[in-house]
C-alpha cells in the first residue's frame, strides 16, 4: 500500500474530473441525438451557476461553469418534436454514459489493481456509474439554480412521455 494518501487523492481528483466531464459527455449524448434528429440549436450545459465558457460551433452551443458541475441540462424546443424523436433524443444521454461505464470498467482489468492507472480509472468508472445511475433512477429534484423549476430524470422523462 504505498503512497496510500497519493493514491486516495488521485481517486477523488478522478471521481470529480470524472463526473463533471461525464456530465458533458452524457449532455452530448443527448445532443447529438437532437442535432441528428432535428434542424434546432441545441444547448448544453454544465454547471449551474458562473459561466466560464461558452463555446458555439454551428447549431451547438456550450456553457461550462465550475459550480454546481453535478448538474446538467440540454435544451432545444421540445414541443415542436414527435414523441418518438424525443424518446430518442432523451435515451441519447444514458446510452453515452453506458458505453463510457462499460468502457472504463473493462478496462480495470487490464492493469493492477490498486496501481496508478487502476485508480484513476476506478475514479472515472465510478463517476459514470453514478451518472448513469441517476439518470435511470425515476426522480423529480428542484433545479439546483433556485429557479424553482422542476427537473426530471432521464427515465422520468421517458416515462413520462408514455403517458401521452
Amino acid at each position: 500500500m504505498e503512497y496510500a494518501i497519493f493514491k486516495a487523492l488521485l481517486f477523488a481528483v478522478a471521481l470529480l474530473d470524472g463526473v463533471y466531464l461525464g456530465v458533458l459527455a452524457h449532455g452530448l449524448g443527448h445532443a447529438i441525438m437532437a442535432l441528428i434528429l432535428t434542424r434546432q440549436s441545441v444547448i448544453v450545459k454544465v454547471g449551474t451557476l458562473g459561466e466560464v465558457v461558452g463555446l458555439s460551433m454551428g447549431r451547438l452551443t456550450l456553457k461550462l461553469g465550475l459550480k454546481g458541475f453535478r448538474y446538467g441540462s440540454t435544451s432545444y424546443d421540445r414541443q415542436s418534436e414527435s414523441v418518438s424523436r424525443q424518446r430518442l433524443i432523451i435515451l441519447g444521454g444514458p446510452l453515452v454514459t453506458l458505453f463510457l461505464t462499460i468502457a472504463f470498467g473493462s478496462s480495470l482489468a487490464r492493469f493492477d489493481p490498486w496501481g496508478w492507472i487502476w485508480v484513476a480509472l476506478m475514479g472515472f468508472f465510478v463517476a459514470n456509474l453514478r451518472i448513469l445511475t441517476v439518470s435511470l433512477w425515476p426522480i423529480a429534484y428542484q433545479a439546483p439554480d433556485g429557479s424553482g423549476e422542476v427537473w426530471k430524470s432521464d427515465m422520468l422523462d421517458l416515462l413520462s412521455l408514455g403517458k401521452r
